[in-house]
Formats: C-alpha cells, sequence, structure tokens
C-alpha cells in the first residue's frame, strides 16, 4: 500500500460509519491508505471517482489533460460551459474535491511524475496495456460506450484476498463469521486477448461466454484505427471462433455505438468498476477475474475468464 497514514481519525469514523459497520475498520483502514491514478476522463471515469471519493479513499490522481469539448457536456455531469476549452482533469478533481474535503485529490501533469500508487485505471484506448504490470502495479483497463462496457482486471501473479462466510455451529445452531485468506492468479492483457479458446460449436462455447467478451477484448486492443467493424471482424476470425457465434447483429450494434457515450450504462459499468477497485484495495473478496462486459440492451453484465 502507499505509504499514506490509515488511521481513522473520529470524524472520518463518524463519516463512514456505515460501511465501515459493513467492512470492518481494517478495510477501512486499507482504503484510507490507498493511492489510485486513473487515466482517461469519460462518463465512466466520473461515476468510478464519484463512488470512490465518498468512500473515501486516501488519494486520487488523474490525469488528462485534454480540454473540455461542449459534447462533453452531454454525458459528463461536472462540466458545464464555463469549463469548455479547460483541462479535464483539472476541473474533475476540483469538483471531486467538494464531495469529500477529507481525501487527497489532484490532477497530475504527467504520468512520470506519479509514484507509489497502488492501482492504476486506465479508460478508454490506451496504448501501453501492460506497462503496469511491468512495474509491478495492480491495474484496471475499463471503457462504456453506447450501450456497453467492459472492465478487465490485472491483480498480477498473486493477489491475496480474505473471504468471509457464516458456519453454523452444530450444538449450539447459532452462526459465526469465519475469514479464510486466498490468493488469485490473474493474466495479463497480452496473453489474455490472445487466449485459447476451447473447442467446440458456438451453443457449447455460448455456455461458458459472452460474444460481447471477445468483441470488447478487440476493441481493447485498438490503436488509433477508424474503420471499427473491419478492425474487430479481423480480430476475431484470428480468434478462430466457431462460426455464427459472434452473431452481425452484434457488431452492427456495437460499430454504431463506439465513440458514443450514454450516461445510464456509464453509470452501471462506472459503479462496477468502482466495486471492483474497492475489492482490490481493501482484500475484501475476489475481484473479477478477469473480464466483466455489460450489455444494456438486455440489462445484463457477465464476468468470465479469458
Amino acid at each position: 500500500m502507499s505509504q499514506r497514514n490509515g488511521v481513522i481519525s473520529k470524524e472520518e469514523e463518524a463519516l463512514y460509519d456505515r460501511q465501515i459497520r459493513l467492512w470492518g475498520m481494517e478495510a477501512q483502514s486499507r482504503l484510507r491508505s490507498s493511492s489510485i491514478l486513473f487515466i482517461g476522463v469519460k462518463a465512466v471515469t466520473l461515476e468510478a471517482c464519484k463512488n470512490l471519493v465518498l468512500g473515501g479513499i486516501g488519494q486520487l490522481s488523474i490525469y488528462d489533460p485534454q480540454p473540455i469539448s461542449k459534447l462533453d457536456l452531454e454525458t459528463q455531469y461536472y462540466f458545464n460551459e464555463s469549463h469548455v476549452g479547460q483541462a479535464k482533469d483539472k476541473v474533475l478533481a476540483e469538483k471531486l474535491a467538494v464531495l469529500n474535503p477529507l481525501v487527497d485529490i489532484r490532477a497530475v501533469s504527467s504520468l512520470d511524475d506519479v509514484e507509489g500508487v497502488d492501482l492504476v485505471v486506465s479508460i478508454g484506448r490506451q496504448q501501453a496495456k501492460d506497462e503496469w504490470r511491468r512495474r509491478g502495479v495492480k491495474s484496471i483497463l475499463a471503457d462504456a460506450f453506447g450501450l456497453f462496457g467492459y472492465i478487465f482486471v490485472d491483480c498480477l501473479d498473486a493477489h491475496e484476498y480474505i473471504e468471509e462466510g457464516r458456519v453454523k455451529d452444530a450444538k449450539t445452531g447459532e452462526s459465526e463469521v469465519v475469514r479464510e485468506s486466498k490468493v488469485a492468479t490473474y493474466k495479463s492483457f497480452g496473453e489474455s486477448v490472445k487466449a485459447k479458446v476451447p473447442g467446440g460449436n458456438a451453443t457449447r462455447l455460448a455456455r461458458k461466454y459472452s460474444p460481447l467478451v471477445f468483441v470488447c477484448q478487440a476493441l481493447a486492443t485498438m490503436g488509433n484505427e477508424t474503420a471499427v467493424g473491419e478492425f474487430v471482424k479481423g480480430a476475431l476470425e484470428q480468434r478462430e471462433l466457431p462460426w455464427g457465434f459472434v452473431a452481425d447483429e452484434l457488431l452492427e450494434r456495437v460499430q454504431a455505438s463506439w465513440d458514443t457515450e450514454f450516461v445510464p450504462s456509464a453509470a452501471v459499468v462506472g459503479a462496477t468498476l468502482a466495486q471492483e477497485v474497492l475489492k482490490i484495495i481493501t482484500l475484501k473478496d475476489m475481484p473479477a477475474n478477469n473480464w466483466f462486459t455489460y450489455d444494456g440492451l438486455v440489462s445484463e453484465g457477465i464476468t468470465c475468464m479469458l
């Protein structure tokens, strides 16, 4: 964890009383000691950061020097007309600071200035997918576009976490909380997008994987390509998926949604993203391993391992 003081003050204990009752003082202290970096500001960023700041993380760094445009005002609710032309990260940091003055929130001018972070969350098209793994830092890659969204989690080779359950005493009939320490292993992004797909027909494969996860994997590997449909089809062909597994209708919907933002879907993905961040930092329960995809048309979120 970062070197921030994890001691919970009386003020914080009163402010976070509900969640301390939910996950305990130890987890809240870990949260208080954490340092998280978000790269890229979109609607999903706002939703996730809002939840984390209200939850009481220790330090939040934001990097996105891109100027706010008038189009951003339609989906990124913290921005207004007076912010057009200003850097996204600076304005967002100022707005979030109002929600919880106890959290250290800052906009960083360069990623070279960031040290000692516990987790990096990259939003949208980010080029260096496995750079943070090489630095030994846990990371998340996420995006929300149109009715769709995805989250990829990389907690490195060994992520320790605590799983809680209740066991009933055979004699007294009373139940007690049992805590068990476990370790989960995660794949790098590069390994995941090249993972061998199990053989079989489309029906059998669909029982284990959502077709959307393969589409999102392809989108996550994109650079500055503009022909989204052609790029995704080419990537899917390389995976040698069964014929008919990814329907043309799904590809058409994704292509039409790409590079657009729909606030309700971004809110769902952003809330789920914040939840996964909390799991990683507090060590409570296993974070998604390793892909989560969301389809707003059917209001369905699916987690699978690839």
